[in-house]
């Protein structure tokens, strides 16, 4: 049988779906074509739960990742036998804590594993590495990345604040899985401490007063950017390793090869990482706690004596955030007209356009509101509500919009523009 005629049986109900490998098999025929068009893997996935099948996404591995033929329907069998290890029902306990599994914003949004990195998925794509120092190696170089993006979008804390919260929400994340799972790694605070001064070689003031360039504004793309060989994750790691044991890189190891970045344009690598799913919707839980902690921390001290829309700034989105949380504590008429104030004034600060004020507003309220009822109309005090806050962030991570999201997704995206 063909795949085509295998396909249009499964499809039609004359072949019924019964198990994991039946499952795997029309997504080897769907990845055939769906891994380089449109939206990748997101198409494959999405196709599969039209049909009712569940399907816990799995990279696949073969000779050569941008060059050579596709493996045929025929080869199917061969392809599993010898990717099984990645292939298995029960492969993605390798990659996924059932904790993390389990959360709000992974049921709904695509996240990078918890507990190792997709294979291959820390190297630039064509060149990968198959000796590494860790299984996670990208867990700390994705957390610095996002807490140096954090820091050229906000001039409001200083750098040492960023810095303490970056490391305090660091440690309760890796603790916590640790605990858990203590086949992932504790925490460093040398080791974490190294990657954030990648990031950031030069932390001054005058350097990080610098106005943020429109490209700081737009989605996270660290799998994109390891991808076309910016960060030498794994030369740099190795760095690391050997000044923790007192020694040197050794020159001549072929397997620490340094890379050099493709630039731009790259030739459609970004997309061809996009397309395989090495580019998550939302961060790492150590990233969503960290974003959590700053906006906590941006509104402290606000509305001590009740919340005046004049205390805001609206071209800040934790104070956005902050509004909309007291709409959800008004009821009918002082409610629309909450609301009706803080989307002109959303629309003024510049960072939304009036068409879509009126929905963002709506769609965080609508996520707000069920976690609020507890207070019954009554808006409690700043710590109450800035323990609130982090809850809401980070069991809905979309609020941060930090990340490019499918364009197959069904959730609402709650993207701003520039802070000008």
């Amino acid at each position: 049988m063909s795949a085509k005629e295998f396909l249009a049986n499964v499809e039609s109900g004359i072949v019924s779906v019964n198990c994991h490998e039946d499952v795997l098999r029309i997504a080897f025929i769907y990845l055939d074509e769906g891994l380089w068009t449109d939206n990748g893997v997101f198409d494959v996935v999405d196709k599969l739960h039209a049909n009712g099948w569940s399907f816990a996404a799995a990279i696949y591995r073969y000779s050569s990742q941008l060059d050579g033929d596709f493996p045929t329907f025929s080869d199917f069998p061969a392809f599993y036998s010898a990717h099984h290890a990645l292939l298995h029902s029960c492969a993605w306990r390798s990659y996924y804590s059932t904790h993390f599994l389990a959360q709000r914003t992974t049921a709904c949004f695509y996240r990078p594993p918890d507990l190792q990195d997709l294979p291959d998925s820390s190297s630039p794509l064509g060149m990968p590495h198959h000796g590494t120092v860790s299984a996670h190696v990208l867990k700390l170089p994705r957390w610095a990345y996002s807490v140096e993006r954090t820091r050229r979008r906000q001039p409001f804390l200083p750098c040492e604040t960023l810095t303490a919260l970056a490391l305090r929400t660091l440690e309760a994340t890796m603790t916590r899985l640790h605990t858990a799972c203590p086949s992932a790694p504790p925490y460093s605070e040398s080791h974490a401490r190294f990657w954030l001064d990648y990031f950031t070689p030069d932390p001054s003031p005058s350097r990080l007063a610098n106005k943020p360039s429109r490209e700081d504004w737009w989605p996270n793309s660290f799998g994109i950017l390891v991808a076309q060989g910016k960060y030498d994750i794994h030369w740099s790691e190795a760095e690391y390793s050997a000044q923790a044991s007192g020694g040197e890189v050794a020159e001549g190891d072929g397997e620490l090869k340094q890379v050099i970045w493709c630039g731009l344009p790259d030739g459609g690598i970004g997309v061809q990482a996009w397309w395989r799913g090495w580019e998550e919707e939302v961060g790492s839980e150590e990233e969503v706690e960290f974003l959590a902690a700053v906006a906590v921390e941006e509104i402290a001290g606000l509305g001590l004596e009740g919340m005046d829309m004049d205390e805001l700034d609206l071209s800040i989105r934790s104070h956005i955030l902050i509004a909309v949380m007291q709409a959800a504590v008004k009821d009918g008429q002082e409610r629309e007209c909450f609301l009706g104030e803080l989307e002109r004034r959303m629309v003024q600060k510049g960072r939304i356009s009036k068409e879509r004020a009126g929905r963002w507003a709506k769609e965080a309220l609508g996520v707000m509101e069920p976690y609020v009822r507890i207070w019954q109309g009554v808006w409690p005090g700043a710590e109450e509500r800035g323990e609130m806050m982090r809850r809401i962030l980070v069991e809905n991570a979309q609020l941060f919009a930090r990340w490019r999201v499918s364009h197959l997704s069904k959730q609402f995206s709650f993207e701003l523009g520039p802070r000008e």
